[in-house]
């Protein structure tokens, strides 16, 4: 078994612990948010990581009203330049927490005044001992180069900030049985695999989904990028309309991932658009309408509150990328060119 899969297969496990060791310390931040009366909140990733914090925008922002920013981390490493984050809580996101620009953008916001916040998968980490606070994925190594059980921790983790800001308990609670989610959606692996030599040629895809769904849509173009070499776009299904569309020909598949949400209508209405022009569509979702309008379709579980799909599609889109990258005759371990821990500065 690649150890890809192997580590898709982990999480049920490893998301169970993540959520039981990290909990209360989750608690305290938001405390401290909230006593110190931060007033904006600023992500500083790259990478896979980079597009968990796009999600953990979104999930904030939603449930807490707290505004929140993604950092350019080249600002501090190559600029050298300060900003004004007194009433900031930054928070650093890296698997490895050893990300050059990433520590430097930490180290930078800690001196001018911002609460910092790492989450890491090693507590020794630069990152870890830069920041304030640590909160530790606690997921085990990681060695496959494509990320898997990592940005499901990541996003995990930025969503329980959210929920704990929002002082949500009964959310809480349906968060501890993360483990029974995933389980769930790891079954529809013999779907998937019955389902993929239709995409053994595909060279090129676009991957649209919208508010919660957008960050995985752009981790599921990065999984495809990287494991499969196709050339898989991500865009949030409104963005989609203002100028990508134009590229679109029948011979490029879309993947919408639509839980049912405030989205779905938008996602639903550029479905009908493109099937009515011959497009082959491929829904992620629990809308029996846009299901419909699919050639192939992966039902999500919908008895689901709204902000835990997400955890249920991530799985999903992760077992799609491997095994079209197995189909393709690419090692998913390790992709060509590519490194597990990227030194940027």
């Amino acid at each position: 078994m690649y150890k890809m899969l192997k580590e898709i297969y982990e999480q049920p496990s490893v998301m169970k612990r993540c959520f039981e060791s990290n909990a209360e310390i989750i608690r305290l931040i938001a405390k401290n948010i909230k006593d110190r009366n931060i007033d904006n909140i600023i992500f500083v990733a790259r990478g896979s990581s980079d597009n968990a914090t796009t999600f953990g925008k979104y999930i904030i922002e939603i449930l807490s009203g707290i505004p929140v920013g993604l950092a350019a981390p080249s600002v501090a490493s190559l600029y050298k330049k300060n900003l004004k984050l007194g009433k900031t809580c930054v928070i650093g996101v890296s698997q490895s927490g050893q990300s050059e620009d990433i520590c430097s953008f930490l180290n930078m916001a800690k001196a001018n005044g911002a609460m910092t916040v790492a989450i890491t998968n090693n507590h020794n980490s630069k990152l870890s001992h830069i920041a304030e606070y640590k909160l530790n994925m606690n997921v085990g190594v990681e060695e496959a180069v494509a990320a898997t059980k990592s940005f499901t921790a990541e996003v995990l983790l930025l969503e329980l900030l959210a929920i704990f800001l929002a002082e949500d308990e009964k959310l809480i609670f349906e968060f501890s049985k993360i483990e029974d989610i995933i389980i769930d959606a790891l079954r529809k692996e013999d779907l998937i695999k019955e389902n993929i030599d239709r995409f053994r040629y595909m060279d090129e895809c676009f991957i649209l989904g919208r508010g919660l769904s957008y960050p995985i849509a752009l981790e599921f173009a990065l999984k495809v990028q990287e494991t499969s070499y196709a050339r898989a776009k991500g865009f949030s299904t409104s963005d989609f309309r203002h100028g990508p569309l134009a590229m679109i020909e029948r011979n490029i598949p879309v993947f919408i991932l639509a839980p049912v949400d405030e989205t779905i209508e938008d996602n639903i209405e550029i479905a009908e658009r493109l099937s009515k022009e011959g497009i082959d569509i491929i829904t992620f979702s629990d809308s029996l309408e846009l299901n419909k309008k699919a050639c192939v379709y992966l039902e999500i579980k919908n008895d689901l509150n709204k902000y835990m799909k997400p955890l249920h599609i991530i799985p999903l889109v992760q077992l799609f990328s491997y095994h079209l990258c197995v189909l393709k005759g690419n090692d998913p371990d390790k992709p060509r060119r590519l490194n597990k821990v990227t030194i940027t500065k």
